[in-house]
C-alpha cells in the first residue's frame, strides 16, 4: 500500500492490491475489519504468514511463533497454527487470493519439490485456505519448470515477466500453459517508474494470454505510479 494514499481512493483508481498485513505476525480483527470496509469483494490478495514460508523472521516485535521447525513450507504445530487465523482473514475479505512467497534461495532440490507437494496437498489445502493459492518460487526457479511444477500441485504461479536473463533468445514468459498466471512485476531492481516502453510490452504479453485467468500485481519501487500508469496505456490503447 503506498503511503500517504488513502485507502478508498486505492480501491477507486485500482483493482487489486497483494496485502501483506499478516505476513510479519498476528494482527486484531479490527485491522481486518478496517480493510473489509472499503476493499471490494475479491480485490485483495493476502500474503501468508512468514512462519509457513520463511525460515528467518522479518524485522518487527509481535511476530508469529517460530523457530527451527517452521518456515520452508515445512508442516509443524507452531507454523500450522497461524493457517486458522490466515483462513479468518480470508474469510473476512472475502479475499481472492493467498499467496505464498518462497525465500529467494528455495531451490528447485527434489527435496523442496517433495515438500511443497506436501505442504499444498496436506496443510494448505483449497479447504484450508479458501482461496485461490498463488506461490511465488524462488529466484533459481526457471518461469516454464515452475509453471509446470505449479500445475502439477494445482496451485497458481507467479512471475516477474519483467525478468529475463542477459542475451536470452527465447522468451520465457511466451506461451505458458496454466490456466491461471500471477504476474508480479517488482522491477528487476530498478529504481523510478518503469519506462513507457517496458509497459508497453507488458501490455502485449497479458494481451496473448487473453484465454487465461490473469491477476497482475506490481510490487515495483514506484508501484503505485506504474499500475496507474499501466492502466491508463491499456485504457487509452
Amino acid at each position: 500500500m503506498p503511503a500517504r494514499i488513502e485507502r478508498e481512493r486505492y480501491f477507486r483508481e485500482l483493482s487489486y492490491l497483494e496485502l501483506s498485513v499478516l505476513f510479519a505476525g498476528p494482527v486484531k480483527p479490527s485491522v481486518i475489519a478496517k480493510w473489509a470496509e472499503v476493499a471490494p469483494a475479491k480485490s485483495i490478495g493476502l500474503v501468508a504468514p512468514f512462519s509457513l514460508t520463511h525460515r528467518k523472521p522479518p524485522a518487527g516485535t509481535k511476530l508469529w511463533p517460530h523457530d527451527e521447525s517452521t518456515g520452508e513450507f515445512r508442516i509443524g504445530d507452531i507454523s500450522s497454527a497461524s493457517l486458522l487465523q490466515l483462513r479468518a482473514a480470508v474469510a473476512a475479505l472475502d479475499a481472492r487470493c493467498v499467496v505464498f512467497r518462497s525465500p529467494e534461495s528455495f531451490s528447485p532440490s527434489a527435496g523442496n519439490r517433495d515438500q511443497l507437494k506436501r505442504f499444498f496437498a496436506e496443510l494448505a489445502t483449497p479447504d484450508a485456505v479458501g482461496a485461490e493459492r498463488v506461490w511465488v518460487p524462488g529466484g533459481l526457479w526457471e518461469p516454464r519448470t515452475a509453471v509446470t511444477f505449479a500445475n502439477e500441485l494445482g496451485i497458481t504461479c507467479a512471475l516477474d515477466p519483467m525478468v529475463r536473463a542477459p542475451g536470452e533468445a527465447i522468451d520465457p514468459f511466451e506461451g505458458l500453459e496454466a490456466e491461471a498466471l500471477y504476474f508480479r512485476v517488482e522491477g528487476a531492481g530498478r529504481a523510478g517508474a518503469i519506462r513507457n516502453e517496458r509497459l508497453e510490452d507488458l501490455a502485449a504479453l497479458i494481451e496473448s494470454y487473453a484465454d487465461t485467468e490473469l491477476t497482475l500485481a506490481f510490487a515495483s519501487p514506484e508501484r503505485w505510479q506504474d499500475a496507474r500508469n499501466f492502466k491508463k496505456l491499456l485504457l487509452d490503447g
